[in-house]
């Protein structure tokens, strides 16, 4: 939001320079994000009356002019056409410096002399763009500076207002906490008009079917009004706080919205069917023109103003063509109204529209200044622009409004600021601010807080109050006792920095993507029967309308994009959660999906490794790391006989009995669907499953002291034998003194029997407390075979 120090000026009085109000704003918590120094000091600038206008001996273009300042007549070149014989305008006398250094002096264009410069805005630094000469007013006096009619020089500051404080878009608002601040009183404008029409309810009538969405609507008329451009001053102000200026009328609706933060919206009071407003609900599908040209398109959860046949205004968000003030409206009619914040954001958001009303109006307008911005704005009209104004008013209100009172006890303000502020300032904050006392104690204070300060519901609110009053920079810096905590947040944080660590090692990179999904995408996973897919109430598009039951549809499309730019081989793992719904209840969990195309060792320069492919080996090599990484123990994975979903062929992958999740290889035909060159490995886990089964406890155990001995063996077994069965039986006859065991080979050929392969395992023996001999480790290796050859029913290969 953008305000004027000089305007400011007109509300409290302060002796602050532009940077200290920026810094005093600053240190009360408004943030200021930037100051822009707007027009000269109009030195040598005054205003003049165009008196003849000739055209340039030696140019088409240019325009010689003789002129007026009350004292003296000039001769000026122009090159302006927007003008007329008998126009004021701004006048730049010799000497005078415009914005940019740009001097005044007398001299020639095209052989005729030049005593000054007529000015258009731009020249004078109020706006960055305009056409033509500034035209004033025609009862602007002769020679008057340009600065008593202008306002001068002035700073506009561009503020960040945070959500919870409507009460400060508007220079009030502002002025108020300045008030504050300084304890000048504010000083607000005069809202007296003369009342000299018809009664206001013979003319018109108001209607509020949906109260539970605009519990306020007053309505004023005046007729008679003339529809002209708007004074010099206002229109200044308008543009430099980036408003356009329209005319007379709809420019002081805006100026009202910028000084009192209240939206208000004037209707061409003959273009309203039966001259009666009906507050209501949109019906579906009902079509709306608004100001920006654009057809809307409304529902039933939006509301509208309407006359007695058709909708003529987006409540709270924008007018409608078919009832603006034009050059030829006589009559307006000025709502001034309260709409839910909750249902203006909804309706702004769905129709894509956003405007200064919407702004305020979503944030939590002032329901009980409307009667006061309507009596505001109907004395400027009155003033700018005549007409005779109905007597009286239409307020429409679904209920009185009930003030709030909050207790605020004088120890808790001392506690929570951190310094003693005594008793008289805590009052004279809160009073500054515009709180009324309403009754006190020895300990305690309990104020009534007006409409305007929506965001003040506790005690703790008006301490903050009290402390931003009182100087945040009067609270001194202290430095705290650090004493280290661990939360169930840092752990969880911890472990999974773990796994992503773990997976970064085996050279899988972190893919993050959106959680909304496609439907199509979304139903390349397949849930159990009782489960279902989770949809989005309101998405933003059809596209993102799912809560992705998986996260492979979404790495498979990351693989698609990196094969698409030349990066054939990828390994890829992202961490997110996945959603399905049970009984209609959308549920949770954590997944951690992993996936691998393209070569095993990419760049490698032997041809052996380029030629070969990543497969499900590669994959499971990954878990099985990050598994032994954590510490899971009993790590099996099973063949899954029908796969399901993505997988052409996969295993569930179990640790102690629990199903952790699943691994196998993408179908060809999804391959191809994506644009996967290469087979493509898959797998996706419960992570919350994963890391219940990790062992976290840590364990050491010193390095060893004494040599190892290493024996292999080679088992023939049948062809359906797995590395898993062999390991479970070394497992239940490992002896103490067994370090390792390595499987290094398997082969299957001439010297192997049909069905059968052979499969060699090294083992490493190991004691802690002394060096092994032959006897002791050829005992254990043979009982450790015998074991092997009983339970598997294999045979073991001679060396």
């Amino acid at each position: 939001m953008k305000i004027s120090y000089n305007w400011l000026k007109q509300y409290v009085e302060f002796d602050w320079s532009t940077q200290q109000l920026a810094e005093r704003l600053t240190m009360c918590g408004i943030e200021v994000e930037g100051i822009e120094q707007i027009g000269a000091s109009f030195d040598k600038i005054v205003v003049a009356q165009i008196l003849s206008s000739d055209k340039h001996p030696n140019a088409d273009r240019l325009s010689v002019c003789r002129v007026t300042d009350g004292a003296t007549e000039r001769q000026i070149v122009c090159g302006a056409k927007n003008y007329k014989v008998g126009d004021k305008v701004p006048l730049a006398l010799p000497g005078a410096v415009l914005p940019g250094d740009f001097k005044i002096k007398v001299g020639k264009l095209r052989g005729v002399e030049s005593q000054g410069m007529m000015c258009s805005e731009k020249e004078l630094g109020i706006v960055e763009d305009a056409e033509g000469l500034l035209i004033l007013d025609p009862a602007t006096r002769l020679g008057a500076p340009i600065a008593e009619v202008l306002g001068g020089g002035d700073t506009v500051y561009d503020l960040e207002i945070t959500p919870n404080r409507p009460d400060l878009l508007s220079i009030i608002g502002i002025a108020r906490e300045v008030s504050a601040l300084t304890g000048n009183l504010i000083k607000l404008p005069d809202t007296n008009f003369t009342e000299d029409g018809e009664p206001v309810d013979t003319l018109a009538k108001v209607r509020v079917e949906a109260p539970d969405l605009c519990p306020r609507y007053a309505a004023r008329v005046v007729r008679g009004v003339k529809i002209g451009p708007s004074p010099a001053w206002l229109k200044t102000l308008l543009e430099k706080l980036g408003i356009r200026s329209i005319n007379n009328v709809v420019d002081v609706t805006n100026f009202v919205l910028l000084e009192s933060g209240h939206p208000l919206h004037a209707f061409d009071y003959n273009l309203l069917a039966g001259h009666e407003i009906i507050v209501r609900r949109a019906q579906a599908g009902e079509h709306l023109m608004t100001l920006d040209d654009k057809d809307r398109v409304l529902d039933e959860q939006m509301l509208v103003i309407a006359d007695a046949q058709k909708g003529v205004a987006l409540a709270g968000i924008m007018g409608g063509r078919q009832s603006e003030i034009s050059d030829g409206t006589v009559d307006v009619l000025l709502e001034s109204a309260y709409f839910v914040p909750t249902n203006i954001r909804k309706t702004s958001k769905r129709v894509g529209l956003s405007s200064e009303s919407s702004y305020r109006f979503e944030r939590g307008a002032d329901v009980g200044i409307c009667d006061w911005a309507s009596r505001r704005a109907i004395a400027l009209i009155q003033q700018l622009a005549g007409g005779k104004v109905a007597r009286g008013v239409i307020d429409t209100l679904a209920k009185p409004v009930e003030l709030r009172k909050i207790a605020c006890r004088f120890s808790r303000v001392n506690q929570l600021i951190g310094v003693e502020v005594p008793v008289d300032a805590v009052k004279r904050a809160l009073t500054n601010l515009g709180l009324a006392i309403a009754s006190e104690s020895a300990d305690r204070i309990e104020v009534t807080v007006p409409t305007f300060r929506v965001d003040l519901q506790r005690e703790v609110d008006l301490i903050e109050e009290v402390g931003r009053i009182h100087g945040l920079d009067k609270i001194p810096s202290v430095a705290s006792r650090a004493e280290p905590a661990i939360s169930k947040f840092d752990v969880a944080y911890d472990r999974l920095r773990l796994v992503r660590q773990i997976l970064n090692g085996v050279g899988y990179e972190e893919a993050v993507n959106q959680t909304p999904t496609a439907p199509a995408t979304a139903a390349l996973t397949q849930l159990p029967a009782e489960l279902a897919l989770v949809k989005l109430q309101n998405p933003l598009n059809e596209d993102l309308s799912i809560l992705r039951p998986s996260l492979l549809p979404g790495l498979l499309q990351n693989l698609r994009t990196n094969v698409a730019r030349q990066t054939l081989d990828v390994r890829l793992f992202e961490i997110g959660r996945v959603f399905a719904a049970s009984n209609g209840k959308p549920q949770e969990q954590r997944s951690l999906a992993l996936a691998a195309t393209g070569g095993r060792t990419p760049n490698a320069w032997e041809s052996a490794a380029l030629s070969a492919k990543a497969d499900y080996y590669d994959l499971k090599g990954a878990v099985e790391a990050l598994l032994a990484r954590l510490k899971v123990a009993a790590v099996e994975f099973v063949p899954q006989q029908a796969p399901a979903g993505v997988f052409a062929q996969s295993a569930l992958v179990k640790a102690g009995g629990k199903t952790l999740g699943e691994i196998g290889m993408l179908q060809e035909k999804l391959g191809r669907e994506f644009d996967l060159r290469e087979p493509v490995a898959l797998a996706e886990l419960d992570l919350d499953e994963v890391l219940a089964a990790a062992r976290w406890t840590k364990a050491y155990r010193p390095l060893p002291q004494h040599p190892s001995v290493q024996r292999d063996v080679a088992l023939v077994v049948d062809a359906a034998t797995t590395h898993e069965q062999v390991m479970a039986v070394f497992a239940r006859c490992r002896k103490n003194l067994v370090a390792s065991v390595r499987l290094f080979d398997i082969f299957s050929g001439k010297t192997i029997p049909s069905g059968k392969k052979s499969m060699a395992y090294s083992l490493t023996y190991q004691a802690p407390d002394r060096t092994l001999t032959d006897t002791e480790v050829n005992k254990t290796h043979d009982e450790i075979v015998a074991k092997l050859k009983t339970e598997l029913q294999c045979e073991v290969r001679a060396e």
